[in-house]
């Protein structure tokens, strides 16, 4: 994927997406230091796959995932990359399926984010000590497992814990805005000024469907932040198409630093 991007001219890369274990990642992306990257959540991806989950009430499943965490910041440092992202994680025991779909009961919200502060504690500090900066993102609420998709979580997060950035995926607002009742510019407003990475994309206002957002209505949201990483975060596009929606965006924003489809 990257020699394709590195001819298709696309220099900017979050890596994000989950793909098989990768012995030596360190030494593959080395190979590429013309381009700029982040990181993002699952990546490396862990030699035994698994859906992570930092509010997880199991020691075991949070541990591995915090782990994931430190070797996503190692690679930020080794690389000189100055941003991680990550997944708020889940209100359940241990995690979710591969579906991401809910079975059983969910853990009280209290528990739930109990555990989750002190993950971000932990990952906050493993960053300090690496010179990384951190964010969080912003989930769709597909079920009620789902943590952080909602203005008054991230008002009483970034409360306790005004060093942590935020990664505002505008798809997964425009689902969660309709399902919780709130409205799109007032959780921008309590996340503004702690915004440093923006996920494009586009969906019907149910499913995450991850769709070219170059119609999109939220577009919209845009001019309202000052953000230097803007994300074209669509799947099963063409090289062509993404190329084309990355111009498309590059003329819309005017200057922003952009970056191409999650890898």
């Amino acid at each position: 994927m990257l020699d394709l991007y590195s001819r298709a001219g696309i220099k900017n890369i979050e890596l994000g997406s989950s793909h098989e274990h990768i012995k030596d990642v360190h030494s593959l992306l080395s190979q590429y230091r013309g381009m700029n990257f982040i990181v993002h959540n699952y990546f490396p991806p862990a030699r035994d796959p698994f859906i992570m989950n930092i509010a997880a009430q199991d020691k075991i499943i949070r541990d591995r995932s915090l782990e994931v965490c430190r070797a996503a910041i190692d690679l930020c440092s080794y690389l000189g990359v100055s941003i991680y992202s990550f997944h708020p994680g889940f209100r359940v025991h241990g995690t979710l399926d591969g579906s991401f779909d809910l079975y059983g009961s969910v853990v009280p919200y209290e528990k739930a984010f109990e555990v989750l502060a002190e993950s971000i504690e932990s990952i906050l500090s493993y960053a300090r000590e690496h010179r990384v900066a951190v964010a969080i993102e912003n989930l769709e609420h597909r079920n009620d497992a789902y943590m952080m998709t909602g203005p008054r979580e991230f008002e009483e997060l970034l409360d306790v814990f005004p060093e942590l950035h935020v990664l505002l995926d505008l798809g997964h607002l425009k689902i969660a805005s309709r399902r919780l009742g709130f409205t799109v510019d007032d959780f921008i407003s309590c996340v503004r000024e702690h915004v440093v990475g923006i996920h494009l994309h586009e969906n019907d206002g149910v499913s995450d469907l991850h769709l070219e957002p170059l119609k999109s209505d939220m577009l919209k949201c845009l001019p309202q932040l000052s953000c230097p990483n803007i994300i074209l975060e669509c799947r099963n596009s063409s090289l062509g198409n993404i190329v084309r929606n990355l111009r498309a965006l590059e003329r819309y924003c005017d200057g922003c630093m952009l970056s191409d489809v999650s890898i």
